[in-house]
C-alpha cells in the first residue's frame, strides 16, 4: 500500500462524486469498470450499463452528495474505499434521502484504477 495510491483513490472518489452530482456520464464512463456491480441500498444490483442508463435518461439523479469517515485499503491491484454518505437523490422518478455506509471496490487494470464494485447500506445509528 503506497501513499500515492491512497491519494489517487481519494481523488478518484472525489471526481466520481462530482460527476454523479453533475450528471457527467463521460467522466463516469472513464471511472467505472466495464464489469461494474453496483449494489444499491435497496438491494437492487445494476451493471455499468444500467447505472449509466438511468443517469442518461434522467430517471436517476443526485441533487446533493456529502461524504466523510473515509478509509482506504490497498492490496496490490485491488482497493477498498469505505465511507459514510449522505445524499439527496432521485431514483426511478422518486425522491430519496440517503444516509448510508458504502464500500467502493477499485481494480487497477493496465495501471489505471476503475471502480468495479459498490455495496451500499443504511447507516446504523
Amino acid at each position: 500500500m503506497s501513499d500515492s495510491d491512497i491519494a489517487e483513490l481519494r481523488d478518484l472518489e472525489e471526481r466520481r462524486y462530482a460527476a454523479m452530482k453533475a450528471g457527467d456520464i463521460d467522466v463516469l464512463e472513464e471511472l467505472l469498470h466495464d464489469e461494474l456491480a453496483y449494489m444499491h441500498s435497496t438491494g437492487d444490483l445494476e451493471s455499468k450499463e444500467g447505472y449509466l442508463g438511468g443517469l442518461r435518461a434522467g430517471t436517476s439523479a443526485y441533487k446533493r452528495i456529502e461524504y466523510d469517515d473515509q478509509t482506504i485499503r490497498v492490496h496490490d491491484d485491488l482497493a477498498m474505499v469505505f465511507h459514510h454518505l449522505v445524499a439527496d437523490a432521485v431514483f426511478e422518478g422518486s425522491d430519496r434521502h440517503l444516509d448510508n455506509r458504502l464500500l467502493a471496490v477499485w481494480s487497477r487494470d493496465g495501471g489505471k484504477w476503475r471502480m468495479i464494485g459498490l455495496q451500499s447500506g443504511p447507516a446504523v445509528k
